[in-house]
């Protein structure tokens, strides 16, 4: 697994449960905003009628310990949203996942009010533009991003890619040669191909059992 430690345990779970056995090398690396973009984030947040999360690391950025503000939270994915119930946030709406749904959603309640969207770099801007067209004010400030990161050299026979940094990352070290390469998302996929090794694997969006149950047949069917 080439994400990130704590981005990790959802996957982690998955492949235990068919069978494989994870091992975390991290190929990214998280990098924070500028402390003036922090300030101006968690103000945001304090003023805003709601706050539109898609990852709930962009509150552990602002907030590493201690309380929350108690802005209604809407947050793109169940995971996420656990885990800002387990800062002590409050969750008002809680996505599948989708963010075609959950920006229909956003469309919905942003009217007229005031919104803040502590992200990620990269983020899908379709989320930007849809709430910067109907909130009464929008704050959306990157309050972090990611930097490639060569891994350990632990052997493998797999390795599965969560983003294209990754895969930087991984190639900063490492190559593919007798590896299976998965990939979660096209352009994931794109930069594995930029080094000359396409996917073995490809998922479009990241449903992890999905993922781990594809890997495992792979993995038998390559002994």
């Amino acid at each position: 697994m080439t994400a990130s430690v704590e981005a990790s345990a959802g996957m982690a779970a998955e492949l235990v449960a068919v069978g494989l056995r994870p091992l975390a090398l991290p190929c990214v690396r998280i990098q924070q905003a500028a402390d003036a973009d922090l300030a101006r984030a968690r103000a945001s947040v304090e003023e805003a009628d709601l706050v539109v999360l898609t990852s709930s690391r962009a509150l552990d950025v602002l907030w590493p310990s201690g309380p929350i503000p108690a802005t209604p939270i809407a947050m793109l994915t169940p995971a996420g949203a656990a885990r800002v119930e387990e800062r002590g946030g409050r969750v008002a709406h809680v996505g599948t996942g989708n963010p075609s749904d959950f920006t229909a959603y956003l469309i919905r309640k942003a009217a007229g009010n005031k919104v803040a969207y502590p992200h990620g770099e990269g983020v899908d801007p379709r989320i930007i533009v849809s709430l910067a067209d109907t909130a009464a004010e929008l704050v959306a400030v990157a309050v972090y991003g990611w930097i490639p990161l060569a891994p350990a050299l632990d052997p493998v026979e797999a390795v599965v890619f969560e983003s294209s940094l990754a895969v930087e990352g991984w190639m900063e070290a490492r190559d593919l040669a007798g590896i299976i390469a998965a990939a979660i998302a096209p352009a994931t996929a794109a930069a594995l191909r930029r080094h000359g090794h396409g996917p073995d694997i490809l998922v479009r969006r990241p449903h992890f059992e999905i993922l781990a149950e594809t890997l495992a047949s792979a993995l038998i069917a390559s002994t």
